[in-house]
């Protein structure tokens, strides 16, 4: 039987399962996304009050797990660290685990993945830069599966992109050049991209790449923390997860 010992890890999804028991997908730094089932979760003891307390989003946990199947049984857990998102920052959260949780595959690691998650989860519990730190993530999060969004090249040639030209992207291929004319991006905004320059209209552009790059993998289920966001908001500013 194997027997992972803590081992860092966030949440991203928990849900019941059976009379007190619950299951869990988490990240994890060496072992990428498992899902892990809680026993008596939902139970008295106190053992399993500390640890409803600690299985918590945004946590960063030592877990304890075994198992030879996909589905492991947690057997510890040891909380490290919150990071506290407040208002509308913490649906851009639930957003980022949510995505996590869909696009990753089980026991597949991804230690770079963590660590972007770990400097995103930083970023939004400590600045107002909420839209910039959604777009790095997912662009890491697509170069990490292989379907990378490369913004400063020209994906007929591999030509560096021309800051005078416009380009169309197009989903699983990447951007080509078009005719003086046509509909496309700014090859200066696109290059602003590529440098990491999240601002102005290459923050709007960057979400519209990701978006179109995103869609074929997320299929036609729509992304339950967007609507989670937008019943929140109540009419009011949506912020960046519906623009």
């Amino acid at each position: 039987m194997s027997h992972i010992d803590a081992e860092p890890a966030f949440i991203l999804h928990l849900r019941p399962y059976r009379d007190s028991s619950a299951l869990i997908d988490v990240l994890s730094h060496r072992q990428g996304k498992v899902s892990c089932v809680v026993k008596g979760l939902r139970g008295g003891s106190k053992s399993r009050q500390a640890w409803r307390a600690g299985l918590q989003p945004f946590n960063l946990l030592l877990l304890s797990w075994r198992g030879r199947t996909e589905l492991k049984t947690l057997s510890d857990v040891q909380p490290q660290r919150q990071y506290r998102l407040a208002g509308q920052v913490q649906f851009y959260g639930l957003y980022l685990n949510e995505l996590t949780q869909r696009l990753l595959h089980d026991h597949d690691p991804h230690p770079d993945i963590f660590e972007h998650y770990v400097h995103s989860l930083a970023d939004l519990s400590q600045s107002g830069m909420s839209e910039a730190v959604l777009r790095r993530y997912e662009f890491a999060l697509l170069r990490a599966l292989g379907y990378g969004v490369e913004p400063g090249y020209c994906a007929d040639n591999g030509s560096a992109v021309d800051p005078r030209g416009r380009y169309r992207f197009v989903p699983e291929y990447g951007m080509q050049r078009v005719a003086e004319g046509e509909l496309g991006f700014d090859g200066e905004v696109l290059l602003q991209i590529a440098a990491g320059q999240f601002e102005g209209e290459a923050l709007r552009v960057a979400k519209r790449l990701t978006r179109s790059a995103l869609a074929p993998l997320l299929g036609d289920r729509p992304l339950r923390s967007r609507e989670l966001f937008v019943g929140a908001a109540g009419g009011g500013d949506r912020g960046e997860l519906t623009k």
